[in-house]
């Protein structure tokens, strides 16, 4: 950032309304400081030089700390731009990266789904088997809607099945189908335009082959391709991270440094080249010039995509008057005086100030004592002006301290707290969505349809779908137990070997289970209330559920999946993730965050071992009462403690708690010391 300041300095003077006007105010003061002084030494002979010596050397202290008040007021406001558009971009890039790390599992688990291989493996399949199939996809993608097109390929890039019926492609000469074929690697990330997708200016497409069963060097027996709708998911994230006021426009760009999605696709169209690799810099676009962040993915589960970037640019004429407008209506002034996050340049340059004006004030004095003795009149109204000058100097760097205090410094930690807490519930809620796709799809696994329905479901049988559950359960982790229930609620099989002390005894009502069994629909799911159950060794936790149903009777429930989210790591996780570091990159000390729902009972906790999950969080019921969807944040005490409190309600993701019949609220609380 010192490098921005020195290279730019004019440029971020004149953008800064506040700062420059200070400089205006302060240089017409030491000028007509300058004109009164020469107007005492003319007029004056009888007072000693050295006094008006002495208030000139008072003048250029003035003068040295209005250079660092200059300097400081640029860094902070800089500082406070560059968190609030760094946090966007980084936050932007990564949102995007943890979505599509889902995406890698899906293609992998979707290319084992036996009736794709049974499907494969016809020589012809019959318009009942196509049909078949594409009601498959049709079901996967109303459970998992970040699809807009599935495609099934055999090895010699012919279309045997796919979702999209207005989509005409029947062969396919994309290179994308023979690398997959050939890699040895568990998928293939391709962006751009592809004949899969003849209609669309890009396609984000993770394809995996399909092979004749798990076995290594198995016959490979065709490819399969989920599509992404990328500039859907794009336009989401767009819209959360961006107020409705933000005159920043918000960026990925690809590995080539073009634009790859754009919140304002008139003023940074896609496919320009704007290949920026330095974290902060200020650029001229179209005779215009911008602050740009960059930033590269934290990355997620060791997955960190195509070599994307998030980029954050602003206009610089416009960029500083928007914090010129937002005033904050509460006084902050002793909070931050003894706050360390305040800078301590800041603080001396007030106390400075002071000091000099109190300096100056005593010099005045012993002026109009000396001009009594001399009995130089005159020279009475020349202190008496230099006294109003230095008296306006000095409010002039109190003014701007104060102002830097609540237009700057303290709106930009309120404004980073309320926004971790938004990211932090919108990671739950996305997360989440992934649960409730994962107990609807794996409910329509054939196999468990098939053996469910016949009268008396065997050892071999419950053994064969044992089998199937751990397998699901050893890709997907974030469980601690699957396990199947007959319609009267009996658990038939477990994943977790640990938990087979439960195989044939009725599910508890409290688990969510008797809500399926009563509805056949496929998109309906239910689940638990947060609350102990043996299920999770006797701790809190979410249990989703979906029906099992007859594959021709579809009507008919034959019984259910129950899946335990292992919340406890998960979900401290996520928290964990938001909070703000230090400046060696390690955990700021003191702060945490937490969990709710709106009856203050606390979900998760993170960095904060005197609370635990069950207990409710002891503050203020005011702040229990947003709206969905709603952030804030405020300055309060907790346990003799001074923070900076973020909060932000829950909204769903897609269609999960927005219109698929769930209901349950989550408050994200970020709690940072100052």
């Amino acid at each position: 950032m010192n490098t921005i300041l020195e290279t730019h300095k004019s440029k971020l003077l004149s953008a800064m309304p506040m700062v420059e006007s200070n400089e205006v105010r302060l240089a017409s003061l030491n000028d007509w400081w300058g004109k009164i002084s020469l107007i005492g030494k003319i007029n004056s002979h009888n007072i000693a030089s050295t006094l008006l010596d002495d208030m000139s050397l008072t003048k250029n202290k003035f003068g040295e700390l209005q250079k660092k008040l200059t300097h400081n007021l640029l860094v902070e406001n800089l500082r406070k731009l560059v968190l609030d558009n760094a946090s966007k971009a980084q936050v932007g890039i990564d949102l995007l990266i943890r979505n599509l790390f889902e995406r890698t599992a899906d293609v992998g688990f979707l290319a084992t789904d036996d009736d794709i291989r049974a499907f494969l493996a016809e020589q012809e399949p019959t318009t009942d088997s196509v049909k078949f199939i594409e009601q498959r996809l049709d079901e996967y993608v109303k459970k998992y809607s970040v699809y807009d097109e599935i495609l099934v390929f055999d090895t010699h890039g012919r279309v045997k099945a796919h979702l999209n019926q207005n989509n005409p492609v029947t062969r396919s000469k994309d290179p994308l189908l023979a690398q997959t074929l050939a890699t040895v690697d568990d998928y293939v990330e391709t962006f751009r335009y592809s004949d899969l997708q003849p209609d669309r200016r890009h396609s984000l497409i993770y394809s995996c082959k399909i092979t004749q069963n798990n076995n290594k060097g198995s016959k490979i027996l065709g490819v399969i391709c989920l599509c992404f709708r990328f500039d859907d998911e794009m336009a989401g994230i767009f819209q959360n991270l961006l107020d409705t006021d933000d005159i920043g426009v918000l960026m990925v760009l690809g590995a080539d440094g073009k634009v790859i999605a754009s919140s304002d696709e008139q003023a940074f169209p896609l496919n320009v080249s704007f290949n920026r690799a330095d974290p902060l810099s200020i650029v001229s676009h179209q005779r215009r010039d911008y602050i740009v962040n960059t930033r590269t993915t934290h990355g997620y589960q060791g997955f960190y995509g195509l070599g994307w970037r998030g980029q954050m640019i602003t206009p610089l004429d416009m960029a500083f008057k928007q914090q010129s407008a937002s005033v904050s209506n509460t006084d902050y002034a002793d909070i931050m005086d003894q706050a360390s996050t305040f800078p301590k340049e800041l603080k001396d340059i007030r106390k400075a100030s002071s000091d000099i004006n109190a300096d100056l004030a005593l010099l005045v004095l012993n002026g109009q004592i000396a001009a009594a003795r001399k009995n130089a009149a005159e020279f009475m109204p020349v202190l008496e002006a230099i006294k109003r000058i230095g008296s306006d100097i000095a409010n002039i760097f109190t003014a701007s301290v104060n102002s830097l205090q609540e237009v700057t410094v303290m709106s930009s930690h309120l404004n980073n707290a309320g926004f971790l807490a938004a990211l932090a519930v919108d990671i739950m809620d996305r997360n989440l969505y992934e649960r409730a796709n994962d107990c609807r799809w794996w409910a329509l696994t054939s196999a468990f349809r098939r053996l469910t329905a016949q009268p008396v479901v065997s050892a071999s049988d419950k053994h064969q779908i044992t089998e199937i559950l751990q397998y699901i359960n050893a890709l997907y982790t974030v469980y601690t137990n699957l396990y199947i229930y007959d319609k009267k609620g009996e658990i038939l099989a477990v994943s977790n070997p640990k938990e087979r002390g439960i195989i044939g005894l009725p599910v508890d009502e409290q688990t969510g289970a008797f809500a399926v069994l009563r509805n056949s629909d496929s998109q309906r799911y239910s689940v638990s209330a947060f609350v102990r159950t043996s299920l999770y060794e006797g701790r809190h936790t979410y249990i989703y559920n979906a029906a099992i149903t007859h594959l021709q009777h579809k009507d008919e429930v034959l019984g259910g999946i129950g899946i335990v989210f292992d919340s406890e790591p998960q979900f401290a996780s996520m928290l964990t993730e938001v909070l703000p570091n230090d400046q060696q990159g390690q955990l700021l000390a003191g702060c945490f965050a937490v969990f709710t729902d709106r009856k203050k009972m606390i979900i998760a906790l993170a960095n904060q071992p005197e609370l635990s999950v069950g207990d409710s969080l002891p503050i203020a019921d005011a702040f229990f009462t947003l709206k969905n969807g709603q952030r804030g944040s405020e300055v309060i005490q907790f346990n003799g403690v001074n923070y900076v409190l973020g909060m932000a309600v829950s909204q769903g993701y897609r269609e999960y708690k927005t219109c698929d019949n769930y209901s349950n609220d989550v408050i994200a609380f970020v709690f940072i010391p100052f």
